[in-house]
């Protein structure tokens, strides 16, 4: 889900409306480069993943106005990751901030400021002690797919040979 989360449009767009009945699930608006994923059986849950990327902790988000833990775990670390890393490379080339230790602890303050609004506040809690290890030497290692490590995207199901 973190390689495909540009799927979704940028941020900004209004939930949806208050006057729908409560008792009905919610309706999520499709969205074509997910709705693509959602018919592969394999990719369905990333699907859901980058839809609710853009709730809110508080319910003011889109799709499908979603709260607290009814936004999907993966969804919520996903939306505080992204916000994460992009404040980090805005303040990297923007505003030429040079020291890494101040530009990831700007970057944590940000996102925390927006926890209980926007981003859950336990996961605003965890981000800040991966930022700790970061300022104190730990690095992350990251591994690239491989891209025949996708093939089975095009072919989902094993030919079978008759003798």
């Amino acid at each position: 889900a973190s390689l495909l989360h540009r799927l979704v449009p940028a941020l900004g767009q209004a939930p949806q409306d208050e006057d729908e009945d409560e008792d009905k699930a919610p309706s999520c608006e499709l969205i074509p480069s997910v709705e693509a994923l959602r018919a592969m059986p394999r990719m369905s849950a990333i699907a859901r993943i980058i839809t609710h990327q853009t709730e809110n902790w508080d319910g003011s988000g889109t799709p499908g106005g979603l709260a607290h833990d009814n936004i999907p775990l993966e969804s919520r670390i996903l939306a505080l990751v992204t916000e994460f890393q992009n404040r980090v490379n805005e303040l990297r080339t923007k505003e030429k901030m040079r020291d890494r230790e101040q530009t990831l602890s700007q970057a944590l303050s940000e996102c925390q400021a927006q926890a209980n609004t926007r981003f859950d506040p336990k996961l605003s809690e965890a981000l800040g002690l991966l930022v700790m290890g970061m300022q104190q030497g730990m690095s992350l290692e990251t591994s690239q797919p491989k891209i025949s490590a996708g093939m089975w995207l095009l072919d989902n199901e094993q030919p079978t040979v008759n003798h």
